[in-house]
């Protein structure tokens, strides 16, 4: 087998499933929709990291520059969501 198929799984995240407890029992105050928002944006997140990461590592600028120009917004819908579950909404609170 080649070195480019030998998987580093630098970037392998295992986010908790939906039915953990962290699921059934959020925050106190969390709305539902939001911590499920906020769980798939994480897993874009990582999802563009990686891939962004892959295009750099094989020098394709174009790629790269374009997961990037992604990750920079599911970067933001995060944060947003992440200041919306701990502030209650009350407004930016997350340095960026």
């Amino acid at each position: 087998m080649s070195t480019r198929h030998d998987k580093d799984d630098e970037f392998e995240i295992v986010l908790p499933a939906v039915s953990t407890p962290e699921w059934t029992s959020p925050v106190p105050g969390a709305d539902a929709a939001t911590m499920r928002g906020l769980h798939l944006a994480s897993e874009s997140v990582l999802c563009l990291a990686t891939q962004t990461y892959d295009a750099v590592a094989r020098g394709d600028a174009a790629g790269a520059e374009a997961t990037r120009a992604s990750l920079e917004q599911q970067l933001q819908l995060a944060t947003r969501l992440i200041d919306e579950l701990l502030f209650d909404g009350s407004g930016p609170h997350t340095t960026h």
